[in-house]
């Protein structure tokens, strides 16, 4: 079955992983994306740190939820791109460190769903969209098109590996719920021909 995709404006993710916001910080220095706390060797905020902020400009208005995490690994030949989907790391003992790697994945389609906030180095810190509506006036990479296994229909996503991974898609994408998969999010629409 040949992938599809999903446009960012159409789709938002459910925040599985532990804590709640800290009401005490905010935006960033220099944003969600910007250097000084993402991509970065040493973190910039102990791990787990959620933020929330609100979307209203760009995309869908909503409350967005960042959280502070780990690229833990990557894979080699479809490195880690800002729209690529992300799943915790089966080889860590954190729920806060992410992977690429269909390889790595904690059990397919049983984890939470991340997007980076923009590019980010293996085995560096940053920040990752975890839940509700795509954060596009924070982190503008993330608006557009999000991979799916050409199973996604009107209601809950999951996570599942893609038929055809490559550099532009990455290895994992949104996929139809089922019971055996966690659902990690809510399609107002089905997925479409890429």
């Amino acid at each position: 079955m040949a992938d599809e995709k999903i446009d960012s404006e159409q789709f938002f993710l459910f925040d599985l992983l532990p804590g709640e916001p800290n009401p005490v910080y905010g935006e960033p220095l220099n944003g969600f994306d910007g250097a000084t706390s993402h991509s970065v060797s040493t973190a910039g905020y102990n791990v787990g740190t959620k933020i929330q902020v609100y979307n209203e400009t760009a995309g869908v208005a909503g409350f967005s939820t960042f959280v502070y995490g780990k690229l833990a690994t990557e894979d080699s030949t479809n490195v880690m791109l800002v729209a690529h989907a992300l799943v915790m790391d089966k080889n860590t003992i954190t729920p806060f460190e992410f992977t690429n790697e269909i390889a790595n994945d904690n059990g397919e389609g049983l984890s939470p769903v991340v997007y980076g906030a923009a590019t980010l180095t293996v085995t560096y810190y940053g920040w990752f969209w975890c839940g509700g509506v795509c954060p596009e006036d924070w982190a503008s990479g993330l608006g557009g098109f999000h991979y799916t296994d050409n199973t996604v229909a009107i209601g809950a996503m999951g996570s599942g590996d893609l038929a055809a991974a490559d550099q532009t898609m990455g290895e994992i994408g949104l996929c139809i719920t089922t019971e055996a998969i966690a659902t990690v999010g809510w399609a107002y629409v089905a997925d479409q021909a890429l």
